[in-house]
């Protein structure tokens, strides 16, 4: 049996456009998707007037949660991508903000640079088996190199404050000293299904040690595998790509591919015309 579950959508003023760009393709060929409870977190510098134009010109009425709360500040390095802090703020919200509102046993996080390009029927109940922390497309590197370092670091730092982690190991996972990246089996949450009683549990051990919605590492996913993946809560590897969902690398990209489906697609009862 598929559990219940909800859409998690995080929605800044830098993707609304794509938002606009991709809702249309997931209500032609993910419209059970979006039949689901969808929670959408905004930054409070987004224009939720427009965001909610989006979903309104289609009909679709979401749940919203601003984010972050009052006085939670994110720092780190506008020069860099992985440290840049409008990105940590909003996948800590994919966190902080889901483990806040989200009521269903599970909730999916769904990238706004992600295009359905087809089949319905995609969701496989076996998946759900055992109840997984993780149900998400695999990935074969951790950047940058040394996350799964500071991870260990922070456990071991504040065992006092996370009796979860009694009884687990260090991961020990260390990159090649000229390595740029950390090589090794684990996943990418563009498309993903996460377990609720496990996030909220993540977000209890980080705001323990870190601070109200902060994160040991700037990287949503990062922090949720090593959890999952030390605790042996389950993980989950379906390959997303072949169940309609093409992830895009930038802006241009979602545009290219929006484009060529309206191509394939010119009929206007089909809903992308």
């Amino acid at each position: 049996m598929i559990p219940d579950f909800t859409l998690v959508l995080g929605v800044d003023e830098n993707h609304i456009k794509e938002l606009e760009l991709v809702l249309p393709t997931w209500m032609k060929f993910k419209p059970s998707l979006l039949k689901r409870k969808i929670l959408v977190f905004y930054d409070r510098d987004a224009k939720l007037k427009e965001i909610d134009a989006v979903f309104g010109q289609h009909g679709i009425q979401p749940d919203y949660q601003i984010w972050p709360r009052d006085g939670v500040e994110y720092t780190g390095d506008e020069n860099t991508k992985w440290f840049h802090p409008q990105r940590y703020k909003m996948l800590a919200g994919f966190i902080h903000a889901a483990a806040m509102r989200v009521e269903t046993e599970y909730w999916m996080k769904l990238d706004l640079d992600v295009v359905a390009t087809g089949n319905d029927d995609w969701i496989d109940k076996s998946w759900f088996a055992g109840k997984p922390a993780i149900i998400s497309q695999p990935w074969s590197y951790t950047k940058p190199k040394d996350q799964m370092i500071v991870l260990d670091r922070w456990a071991r730092t504040h065992a006092s404050l996370l009796p979860e982690l009694n009884g687990t190991y260090p991961l020990n996972l260390f990159p090649q000293p000229d390595a740029t990246s950390l090589p090794h089996k684990r996943i990418i949450s563009w498309c993903s299904f996460w377990n609720t009683k496990f996030t909220k549990m993540a977000s209890r051990m980080a705001e323990a040690t870190c601070g109200e919605g902060q994160l040991p590492v700037p990287s949503q996913d990062g922090f949720l595998f090593y959890l999952a993946k030390r605790m042996d809560l389950g993980i989950v590897k379906p390959n997303f790509k072949r169940l309609g969902f093409q992830h895009c690398s930038n802006f241009r990209k979602v545009q290219r591919t929006v484009n060529e489906l309206l191509q394939q697609h010119k009929n206007p009862e089909n809903g992308l015309s």
